[in-house]
């Protein structure tokens, strides 16, 4: 009963982000997965104190909330976030004593960020306000300027200019793995980037306020 409780939570919450979807204007919507690196911009592992608040559920709500106000300060105040938290794959403690080996206490895995925003027009981009302009002087694909490179497709340029707003922050590096987006181009991607972003709901039991950011996420 407990599973079936969970998968109706899952459920409501996606009509929630459809009916969302459904009632906003036209638009591409795009999905970006945010990985926390511990590495810095130097190529240099950041220093544990910087990085340990990754693992915690509540820091990741304010890293959430930086990003959506960067994102509505470039893209306007219409533009629609829906934030859910996934933990990466637990480790255990390694203990060796001579030729035996042993495994301690579990550690968590840090959190990275799935993120379903839109929509972004193409007018939005070809008649840029003054702060969405800001974010051509920043680095785009192959680590340049998004103003010196050249885009056969205004969607590129929307991928690359939510990468570089998302990059603002200081828990993302500059390298390209950091921040991975793609377009929504159908009802099937809708569909499976629903399923995916909520799935740890069911697969790993857990409350749907672990899962979704519902403090910076458009539910209302």
């Amino acid at each position: 009963m407990k599973t079936l409780d969970r998968k109706t939570e899952g459920e409501l919450i996606k009509e929630v982000i459809i009916e969302k979807m459904d009632n906003l204007s036209h638009g591409q919507w795009f999905y970006s997965v945010i990985y926390y690196g511990d590495y810095g911009n130097d190529g240099l592992v950041r220093d544990w104190e910087d990085r340990r608040w990754l693992y915690n559920l509540e820091h990741m709500r304010h890293v959430h909330s930086r990003h959506r106000n960067s994102l509505r300060e470039h893209f306007g105040r219409q533009v629609c976030l829906f934030f859910t938290m996934e933990r990466h794959k637990s480790t255990y403690e390694r203990i060796e004593e001579g030729p035996h080996i042993q495994y301690g206490d579990e550690k968590k895995g840090k959190y990275h960020t799935n993120l379903i925003i839109g929509p972004i027009t193409d007018r939005q981009i070809e008649e840029p306000k003054s702060k969405l302009k800001r974010l051509w002087d920043t680095h785009g694909r192959l680590g340049i300027p998004i103003s010196s490179n050249y885009y056969d497709d205004v969607t590129d340029l929307k991928i690359d200019l939510i990468n570089s707003c998302l990059r603002l922050h200081p828990d993302v590096n500059r390298y390209e793995p950091s921040v991975k987006t793609q377009v929504l181009e159908g009802l099937d991607d809708l569909d499976f980037v629903k399923h995916y972003s909520l799935k740890d709901m069911t697969r790993k039991d857990l409350d749907f306020m672990e899962v979704l950011d519902t403090d910076n996420s458009d539910i209302n």
